[in-house]
This record gives C-alpha cells, sequence and structure tokens, in this order.
C-alpha cells in the first residue's frame, strides 16, 4: 500500500512540475497591449521583441510575466510593492541603466512588484494578460524583407531607403485576394488608403511611443504616411462633447505641483491638463491669501499621484459642476496658474477653465 502511495506521489510532482514548466515557456511579444485581465485595464504596452514568460491561456488570451528595471524617480514603494507615477507611462527596461533597451511603457497608476534593488534602479515584475495572436515562439525568424508585415491586412512594401513615401494599396473587397502595395510615382505622393484593422489597434503619439488611445477590430483607418514599417492613421468616430478639452499649445501635463511651488513665477500664467481627486467646494475665508473673499474654490488633491493639497478657483459658471461632483472622485481639469505657491500655507491656486469627469 505505501508503495502505491509513493508511485502516485511521483506522479503527481511529475504532473506539477511540467505544469510549472508550461507556466514559464519564454515567448516573444509584438507590439502588444498587456492587460490587468482579458479585457481589463491596461497596465502596459510590450515594444516589438520583448521577451515574456507565459503562463496558463483563457480562451482568446495568455498569462503572461513581465520583468524588468524601471527608475526610482518614476515609482512610489510601499513595502513589495511600487506603483508608477509617470503621466506619459515608465519605461520598463532591461537593465539598470537608462541607455538599456525599453521592454514595455507600464502605465501610469499601475503597481509592480518590488524584486531587488540596483542604485537607483528596481528590479520589478508584473503578472497580467496579453491576446495569444500578440504572442510568438522565440524559434520563429523573424520578418525579412522578402516577407513584407501586414498592415490593416494588406502587405505593404518595406520603405524607400531613399526616404520617399510609397503609394499604399486600397482596402480589397471582402474575400478577395490582397492587392500588393504600388510602387509611387515621380511626384512621391502618397494616396490616401483605406484599411480595415486586422486586430485591435495601440494608437501612439509617433513610432514606438507612448500609446495615446486604442481602436478595435472593427475600426477602419486611413493611411497618411509611413516610416519604417509603421504607418500613420485617421480615424474618426463619435465622443461626447462633454468629454473633450480645447487644446492650448501653452498647456502641459508633465508639470507637478511641486514644480510650481519650487518655482513660481517661471510657472505663473501657464496652462496645465491634471487629472486630480476632488474634495469639497469651499468658500475661500482671509486666510486664503491669493483668493478673493468668499470666491468658491474646488480643493483638490493632485495632479496624479501627488498628494499636494490645490486650490481650483472656480468661474460661477463651473460652481454647479463641481458641487455636483461625487465625494473624492477623479476629474481632469484645464486651468491657469494663478500663484504657484500661496501664502501662508503655500498651496498652489489655479484658474479652472474646464472640468471634465473621469
Amino acid at each position: 500500500m505505501r508503495s502505491n502511495s509513493l508511485v502516485l506521489l511521483c506522479v503527481l510532482v511529475a504532473f506539477a512540475s511540467s505544469r510549472v514548466g508550461a507556466q514559464t515557456t519564454a515567448a516573444t511579444a509584438t507590439a502588444a497591449a498587456v492587460r490587468v485581465s482579458p479585457d481589463g485595464r491596461l497596465v502596459a504596452t510590450m515594444r516589438v521583441g520583448a521577451a515574456v514568460k507565459t503562463g496558463a491561456t483563457k480562451a482568446d488570451w495568455t498569462a503572461v510575466t513581465i520583468e524588468g528595471f524601471l527608475h526610482k524617480s518614476v515609482v512610489t514603494a510601499k513595502k513589495d510593492e511600487l506603483t508608477v507615477h509617470a503621466s506619459s507611462g515608465a519605461a520598463l527596461r532591461a537593465s539598470a541603466a537608462a541607455s538599456a533597451p525599453i521592454i514595455a511603457v507600464i502605465e501610469d497608476g499601475m503597481t509592480v512588484a518590488r524584486q531587488a534593488a540596483t542604485g537607483d534602479w528596481f528590479r520589478v515584475k508584473r503578472d497580467a494578460w496579453v491576446q495569444t495572436r500578440e504572442l510568438k515562439s522565440p524559434t520563429v525568424k523573424a520578418p525579412t524583407a522578402k516577407a513584407p508585415p501586414l498592415v490593416g491586412g494588406a502587405p505593404v512594401r518595406a520603405p524607400s531607403t531613399q526616404g520617399a513615401p510609397q503609394r499604399v494599396a486600397s482596402l480589397p473587397a471582402r474575400g478577395a485576394p490582397a492587392a500588393p502595395a504600388v510602387a509611387p510615382k515621380s511626384d512621391a505622393s502618397i494616396a490616401l488608403g483605406d484599411f480595415a484593422a486586422a486586430r485591435p489597434l495601440v494608437l501612439r503619439a509617433a513610432p514606438d511611443g507612448t500609446p495615446s488611445g486604442t481602436a478595435d477590430s472593427a475600426a477602419r483607418v486611413r493611411i497618411v504616411a509611413r516610416d519604417h514599417g509603421w504607418a500613420r492613421v485617421q480615424t474618426e468616430g463619435w465622443v461626447r462633447e462633454s468629454e473633450l478639452i480645447p487644446v492650448d499649445s501653452s498647456s502641459v501635463s508633465a508639470v507637478s505641483a511641486a514644480d510650481l511651488r519650487s518655482d513660481p513665477d517661471h510657472y505663473k500664467g501657464s496652462t496645465v491638463r491634471w487629472v486630480v481627486q476632488a474634495i469639497a467646494v469651499q468658500a475661500a475665508d482671509p486666510l486664503r491669501k491669493g483668493l478673493a473673499p468668499d470666491e468658491p474654490y474646488l480643493l483638490a488633491r493632485g495632479p496624479g499621484s501627488e498628494s499636494s493639497l490645490l486650490y481650483l478657483a472656480l468661474p460661477s459658471t463651473l460652481v454647479a459642476s463641481a458641487r455636483a461632483l461625487p465625494p473624492l472622485s477623479y476629474i481632469m481639469v484645464l486651468a491657469r496658474v494663478r500663484a504657484g505657491r500661496s501664502e501662508p500655507s503655500g498651496v498652489p491656486i489655479l484658474d479652472v477653465l474646464r472640468i471634465v469627469p473621469r
């Protein structure tokens, strides 16, 4: 009986070992969105060719573990957990050096597990999910010039080495074979080509740059320019007007409340676009220097993960909207700096131009 039990135990251990091995198989990610859960919130965007460890699968998704190094300037530490605080995302690098290749860009507010510290760098890892089709075996060779990459489901030739853009093919009819790209004419102009998204798209501000949005697989886009395997696209859709903020060329989002306090004269009059946490609408008392007596203002905290208090002066047209905000809700504000450091508390004062609930 004991002999049979020992055999069974050995079988279970061998099976468990094979399962662990299956969960640590290395794979290479194409440019891919990594999410908290299947179809969940965006955790990070992997760079092309970045290595990940794969695990369980669920429908069209695969569990992955991404590992790398984050600089201490873009995280806040809490025990064994780090939280990213970079408005445009934090670069996860292959080694503890600013010149090291970027593996992924981790979204602002995301947490990662701290593995070790090396000087000004933390080695971290994060478990998440990625669509299985975004992964490929590390044994698969990268496509060569004889096998052009797919853009919108139609093959496109590599860009000219002379820097002249090439004309791209228009979207083929459903079921028809894809037409190859057409060489440019002497005027080197680009035909506006309509394409369907072959998969959910991650839109970026620049080639291989920070993600700026997404488009699902039902989207149609128009290619207007190409550069070394990347396509600049235009797409159309509808959004609620209340969710938009006018673009102000003078607005900045990278500046922090600490920046305002440290150099108040430099930032006075600047326009910022911040995500802040609304606390309460209040009326200014005589102790609030820089605010007029009884002037309504929104007491807020931020921006982003900063814990700084803010006085957001409200015009009469926005008082009702500010009062209607749920307690401790996050909002996006477009505001102009009135005082980078008010007396006597040192709290920045800004004039609110627009409020957008998140």
